[in-house]
């Protein structure tokens, strides 16, 4: 079965995966001394029999293991097969990417109607999916950008994801990125959407480092770092948008940014002018904006 969206996925309930799985855990924290470690689709390790199990074998070992369950455990708390959305759902030795703290506070900033109740939550703790479990607020890892999807820059920047140059008709990344551009998709010299871009900017990262729990910056964020729209630069097979040589002033929510601006380090060019032209204020309901 394939749980990862990458082929075949291993099979944690087996003997010799989890051996395999905790004499490497082992090795990272004596012989490396990592902190911790950050488990990708972390929900594949505890499938028995197809269902995500909190019981399962792997998280048996894990907290009876006298080295590994003293270092930091960190879940993406989902995978993409049935039933892989595991927010709110580990056992209590671990943190999780708060992904519900993610769609939260994007709803609430691009005026999503009826979202106050559930942004009031994430702000707070989200006692609601850690509490009954004993966990405290620092098991919610809070983020609103991660390596997948869109920068903070391209959040307030695009109405759509840009992964056309992927080779993949725009088909590859999520569909559901609950973002809004302010005005006009990608590059302006519009300048009430560049400041209300930049207004967003400062919403979302205040938001994010005054929440109870602990804050995930993506890096490049704080610099205004763009990947042109797109959400999947991985897939890329030429030089990625998505470095963080990017300078302050290649950004969508600059003023200086020109048509077919090149937000990469080095001289790549992530835009040809597509996209570049000014655009129409949209005729979207209400944002939540903070005056300044």
């Amino acid at each position: 079965m394939d749980y990862t969206g990458t082929g075949n996925t291993l099979n944690a309930r087996h003997p010799v995966s989890l051996q395999l799985i905790m004499d490497s855990l082992r090795y990272w924290a004596v012989e490396i001394h990592v902190d911790g470690f950050r488990f990708d689709l972390a929900a594949a390790l505890a499938r028995e029999f197809h269902d995500v199990d909190r019981l399962a074998a792997f998280f048996d070992l894990v907290q009876q293991d006298p080295v590994i369950s003293q270092r930091k455990l960190i879940a993406e708390p989902w995978d993409v097969g049935s039933g892989g959305y595991q927010v709110g759902r580990f056992p209590p030795l671990w943190t999780e990417w708060n992904g519900r703290y993610r769609d939260a506070v994007r709803d609430f900033w691009r005026g999503t109607p009826g979202t106050v109740g559930e942004f009031a939550s994430r702000l707070t703790g989200s006692s609601d999916l850690y509490e009954s479990s004993g966990r405290r607020p620092y098991a919610s890892v809070n983020f609103v950008t991660a390596h997948d999807g869109f920068t903070l820059a391209d959040l307030v920047s695009y109405n759509g994801k840009h992964n056309q140059a992927n080779g993949e008709d725009n088909r590859d990344g999520s569909d559901d990125n609950r973002s809004w551009n302010c005005g006009a998709e990608g590059p302006t010299r519009d300048a009430q959407v560049l400041a209300l871009r930049a207004r967003q900017v400062r919403n979302l990262l205040a938001t994010l480092l005054l929440s109870q729990g602990v804050p995930m910056l993506l890096a490049g964020d704080e610099l205004g770092r763009t990947q042109g729209g797109t959400t999947t630069p991985t897939a890329r097979t030429t030089r990625s948008p998505g470095w963080t040589g990017t300078a302050r002033r290649g950004s969508p929510t600059s003023p200086s940014s020109p048509p077919g601006w090149s937000g990469c380090a080095g001289s790549t060019r992530c835009f040809a002018g597509a996209g570049s032209s000014r655009a129409g204020r949209c005729a979207a309901p209400a944002r939540r904006t903070l005056p300044g």
